[in-house]
């Protein structure tokens, strides 16, 4: 029934508390996964442990940029290499696994992304879920869950 998975990571802790849920059900259900960050247009920050480290901005020298983005090169690198640590989680548990950074507004990449890769359903997390019958709170996971055309998985942190 499902043979891809999409998950959307964003580089905090919160996001990633999807994956756990992600591999097992790709595990039992022997499917593919496209993980997927998306920085914002406004510029990224480094992800989740790497926010702690020192960045270039700190010292002498121009910062350089990830083309066509207002995301520091360096940020990029970190977003790339958060991806690909959860790639080889997969992987370690015998799942085919993809990675990818991209840049634009969460919610409209997502479901793109999902489109572009023949996804069957979208797995992420939220960081806090409103009640149905209350007002949207602007959350992506939200936006996500009331626009795609896919099941769409969240998991709530907090």
């Amino acid at each position: 029934m499902f043979k891809r998975i999409l998950v959307p990571i964003d580089g905090s802790h919160s996001s990633a508390t999807v994956i756990p849920y992600a591999v097992e059900l790709a595990a039992r259900l022997n499917c593919k996964v496209d993980l997927l960050l998306v920085e914002p247009v406004e510029g990224a920050k480094l992800p989740h442990p790497d926010h702690h480290r020192p960045s270039p901005e700190d010292g002498p020298g121009p910062v350089t940029f990830a083309m066509g983005t207002r995301t520091p090169a360096y940020v990029r690198e970190a977003n790339e290499q958060y991806v690909a640590r959860h790639v080889e989680e997969f992987e370690a548990r015998g799942v085919a696994a993809k990675g990818r950074v991209v840049c634009g507004l969460p919610a409209e990449q997502i479901l793109a992304a999902a489109l572009e890769l023949r996804c069957d359903v979208i797995a992420m997390a939220s960081r806090k879920l409103s009640s149905f019958n209350q007002p949207k709170t602007g959350s992506i996971a939200e936006e996500v869950l009331w626009r795609s055309k896919l099941p769409v998985l969240i998991v709530a942190h907090g």
